[in-house]
């Protein structure tokens, strides 16, 4: 980002006694990943190898790509961001599957899901939201370690988004 760059500018044009202060000062001001509460430490092992195709979560065998969090935590005295998961790293095959798949379920408009009756796509809905709810806290984790948000801001955006999904589905019925 453009803040980034001019910190990074304004470092560098230090001298090196300066520099190297003021780098630990920085870090100082940051925790260490053993200082995050264990209730909000990323969970890394998680969904990083599923993708979904066909209506399907599949495992991907090939190669992941690190997802880090713009929030930084200090080790070794230095700040480094932190590795919060994994994501396939789909190749011009898969993606190509990928996109087979959803041109099926679309159909030109006669697909499954654009056919189903407004009650069908209801209780389909209903029932995203109620397995959504009972993994809240670890979507609130994620917003906080993905985005940067706090505690409340993150609960707050969770419970405001199935807030309008209910709406829209009370709406609609």
């Amino acid at each position: 980002t453009l803040k980034e760059s001019k910190l990074q500018w304004a470092v560098a044009r230090m001298n090196p006694n300066t520099q190297t202060a003021t780098s630990a000062r920085l870090a100082a001001a940051f925790p260490a990943a053993a200082e995050v509460p264990p209730e909000f430490r990323p969970d890394t092992g998680h969904y990083q190898r599923l993708y979904l195709m066909d209506g399907q979560l599949r495992s991907w065998e090939g190669p992941v790509t690190e997802v880090n969090s713009p929030i930084c935590l200090r080790e070794d005295g230095k700040l480094r961001r932190t590795l919060i998961g994994h994501v396939p790293l789909m190749d011009e095959a898969t993606g190509l599957a990928a996109l087979g798949a959803a041109t099926r379920a679309w159909d030109n408009g006669q697909g499954h899901w654009p056919t189903l009756s407004v009650s069908a796509r209801i209780e389909a809905v209903e029932d995203f939201v109620t397995r959504m709810v009972a993994v809240r806290e670890e979507v609130v984790k994620l917003l906080m370690w993905e985005v940067g948000k706090n505690l409340e801001d993150s609960r707050k955006e969770f419970d405001r988004t199935v807030e309008y999904i209910r709406g829209t589905i009370e709406a609609l019925k």
